[in-house]
């Protein structure tokens, strides 16, 4: 016999109330997984996991501080008015302030360069020491700071009057000049599968005038004032 709508067997399925139910727990889970997610994150980056910077920060930051303060001072070692300021892509020398840990002291030579073990190290002298000589290439005596490690390569630029033409551009080099660079920047890459990020990090040296001189545009060349 067959039965009549209001004795025949309920369809299998969902009503649109049990539908709308099912929905509701499904982004109710979906809410909690995205904070447990962001919670993890958070955790990683707080204790310096592969997402934090913060030693690439401290880094920039030392950097800048003394690089903001470089010293026009005029080398010893030379009959003409050459700034003691001299870099190539690898290395850059240049004087001034004892970094904040080392003051009160005289005026420092820096010196910052990437060790064969792939450390970023600011090697610093105290320009009254006698014992030490400040154009030697090989640090003797030098007192070596950390900056950080696990880097690939370094690539330092100098903005400046061209040696040759005047034209003011990025050079690879800065070499007895009268004056030190209007601009210096220090780009840096990691090992391989080093999640680290270094942004460009472009410095003005507040004082960039040999006041010993007047750099006469046409030549080049310091003139005695």
């Amino acid at each position: 016999m067959i039965g009549t709508p209001a004795t025949r067997p309920r369809e299998a399925g969902f009503t649109l109330i049990e539908l709308l139910v099912a929905l509701g727990v499904l982004g109710l889970a979906a809410g909690l997984l995205v904070a447990v997610l962001n919670s993890a994150w958070l955790a990683v980056r707080s204790q310096g996991g592969p997402a934090s910077d913060s030693s690439v920060d401290a880094a920039q930051r030392i950097l800048r501080s003394r690089l903001e303060r470089l010293a026009p001072v005029i080398r010893t070692d030379s009959s003409k008015a050459i700034v003691d300021a001299d870099g190539d892509p690898q290395l850059f020398s240049f004087a001034a302030a004892p970094l904040d840990r080392l003051a009160p002291d005289a005026l420092q030579r820096f010196r910052l360069v990437l060790s064969p073990a792939g450390d970023l190290m600011l090697y610093t002298a105290s320009s009254l020491d006698e014992r030490i000589d400040l154009r030697d290439r090989s640090l003797v005596g030098w007192r070596p700071n950390r900056l950080l490690g696990g880097v690939g390569a370094i690539d330092i630029a100098y903005f400046g009057p061209d040696a040759f033409t005047r034209e003011d551009r990025w050079q690879s080099f800065w070499l007895d000049r009268p004056q030190p660079p209007a601009l210096i920047r220090i780009r840096l890459t990691f090992a391989k599968g080093d999640q680290r990020h270094w942004p460009d990090l472009i410095i003005r040296p507040r004082a960039s005038v040999n006041t010993a001189c007047r750099i006469e545009r046409a030549t080049g060349r310091c003139e005695a004032l």
